[in-house]
């Protein structure tokens, strides 16, 4: 005990001890900042200070004194400055942090006593710095790690377009010859099969998009009956290849035409579908459908997939909608699958207001029921098949326009030019972005589809080069061909310089039309052009 009153020996000697085992500094001042009580830990990790403080010196220069002891690099008015920072931020009662000559980190608050003089505790945080440390660099790794499977969905996303491309490329221009009924129908299944499974690629790939539930919804005017009834004709071959029966039930009072989204009831309904057939050994699967009011002026929509399949336990119920799960170790081994279909279904149904639920029974089949809230929809004229691509606006552009696609896959370019010479555009093909760029410097072209995923130079520094050039290139319009697994956004191709964007698999529909808006954007709206479109420009 130092400069402290003369008290009883024995009782100075056991609060000497007290404080001495407290875990941190401490230090009891008289009005002047003189030293009344410390402990050893305080005298360890202030020592320059306190010695300062001893000898007389006033408290703004003990605490300078010790900030040098510590910083040696720094001069005079360094030090003085730090001090100052200390004493005013002590003085307010505010707890600081201060670095000790052993590297500790002390978490130090001084507080006034009613006597004029104050105490000062100190604890000692250097494990909690420690432990941030390395939660940042957990974190770090974290974030690399999520960059890493984002560029690998990316890649993976891109090659597993490709082929799908292709699949719904040759299916879309088969559409267009003259089919019977038996044929049309078999192109139209093969389509709606690789649309369902675009919505499930779309979805799956991107986990970090299914951990956050970040799920894009887009309602449309639409016949619910009419998308239930193409489902049905897409899973009765396969039911039937198993020796089931696959009921449709449609409540014949049902509102049909209703604001949905079907890409995301198509992949709901399919999931249930497809979950029944693979657990169903004999017996069928219904499908019923009704669609009740509810407040709002909304509707209540309710499809029921039952089964007369092999059934759950309650166990296993309470557990199947958990991200790949299933129903135990043993049904990927038999059945296959992620484990992802009724996860993705019952949030998909959650963002439509409504949910998935399931009811079951060992031994005497499953029920699943979807729900989600739909607004009545609007009759409108089916829009044009694929025959009829030429009713779209975009082919008012398309006598004699010329086309630079750039691509480095031979069946997406393949898929592009059957779609777009039949309607009288031109096509010059390039395989990546440095062929693309001699291209443009030895020809004249009015367009260029440009997919942003290629080696050599990719589509984004490609585009980055037509944008940098003379004006003769750096005006020419440029619609993004993208595959990405996060799906297009128009903000992020408007800032690398494209005029717009067609996502992959390439709809025909689609790629017309994106050509017509983005001419006729960049350029205005003229008469009908005679001719080819460069002369439309130039008037």
């Amino acid at each position: 005990m130092s400069g402290s009153k003369a008290i009883d020996p024995e009782m100075a000697a056991i609060i000497q001890e007290a404080v001495n085992r407290l875990p941190g500094g401490f230090v009891v001042y008289g009005p002047n900042h003189e030293i009344l009580l410390t402990n050893e830990q305080n005298e360890i990790d202030f020592a320059a200070a306190n010695s300062a403080l001893r000898e007389g010196c006033t408290y703004l220069e003990s605490i300078r004194r010790g900030v040098a002891a510590i910083l040696t690099s720094l001069g005079h008015d360094e030090t003085l400055q730090i001090a100052r920072t200390i004493v005013s931020t002590l003085e307010s009662g505010e707890p600081i942090e201060l670095m000790t000559p052993r590297g500790a980190i002390l978490q130090v608050t001084e507080t006034k006593l009613s006597s004029g003089g104050s105490v000062a505790v100190g604890a000692d945080v250097t494990a909690i710095h420690e432990r941030e440390r390395e939660l940042k660099k957990a974190r770090k790794e974290a974030e690399a790690a999520n960059e890493a499977k984002s560029a690998f969905l990316a890649n993976i996303s891109h090659e597993i377009r490709t082929p799908l491309n292709g699949i719904l490329g040759m299916a879309q221009h088969l559409a267009t010859g003259n089919l019977d009924a038996e044929q049309k129908d078999q192109i139209d299944t093969i389509l709606d099969s690789g649309k369902t499974l675009m919505a499930i690629l779309n979805d799956v790939l991107d986990l970090s998009k299914i951990e956050a539930g970040k799920f894009d919804i887009s309602p449309i005017d639409n016949d619910l009956g009419h998308l239930l009834r193409r489902l049905e004709k897409l899973w009765a071959p396969r039911a039937m290849e198993k020796g089931l029966k696959l009921r449709l039930d449609i409540d014949p009072d049902m509102i049909s035409f209703l604001r949905f989204d079907p890409v995301r009831v198509r992949q709901c309904v399919s999931n249930l579908v497809s979950n029944a057939i693979k657990f169903t050994e004999k017996g069928a699967i219904t499908v019923s459908a009704t669609a009740a009011p509810a407040e709002d002026g909304l509707f209540e929509v309710r499809i029921r997939v039952a089964d007369t399949g092999m059934g759950m336990s309650a166990e296993t119920l309470e557990k199947l909608f958990a991200p790949f799960t299933q129903a135990d170790s043993s049904t990927s081994r038999r059945f296959g699958g992620t484990g992802l279909g009724l996860s993705i279904s019952r949030k998909l149904a959650q963002l439509m207001d409504g949910d998935v639920a399931a009811e079951s029974e060992e031994g005497r089949g499953s029920a699943f029921t979807l729900t989600f809230r739909a607004a009545p929809g609007r009759r409108t004229e089916e829009a044009p098949a694929n025959a009829d691509v030429a009713h779209t606006g975009g082919v008012r552009w398309a006598k004699g326009l010329s086309v630079l696609l750039v691509d480095d896959h031979a069946l997406n370019r393949k898929v592009a030019r059957l779609f777009l010479e039949p309607i009288g555009i031109s096509v010059v093909e390039a395989e990546n972005g440095e062929e693309a760029l001699r291209c443009l410097q030895t020809q004249s072209f009015d367009l260029v589809l440009l997919d942003m995923h290629m080696p050599v130079m990719d589509g984004p520094e490609t585009l980055g080069h037509i944008r940098a050039h003379e004006p003769h290139v750096r005006d020419i319009p440029v619609i993004a061909l993208t595959a990405d697994s996060l799906g297009p956004n128009k903000a992020r191709y408007a800032a690398l310089g494209a005029d717009g964007y067609v996502g992959k698999p390439i709809d025909h529909r689609e790629l017309i039309l994106e050509i017509g808006r983005v001419l006729e954007e960049k350029f205005g709206r003229v008469p009908m052009p005679q001719g080819a479109f460069p002369e439309g420009r130039r008037a």
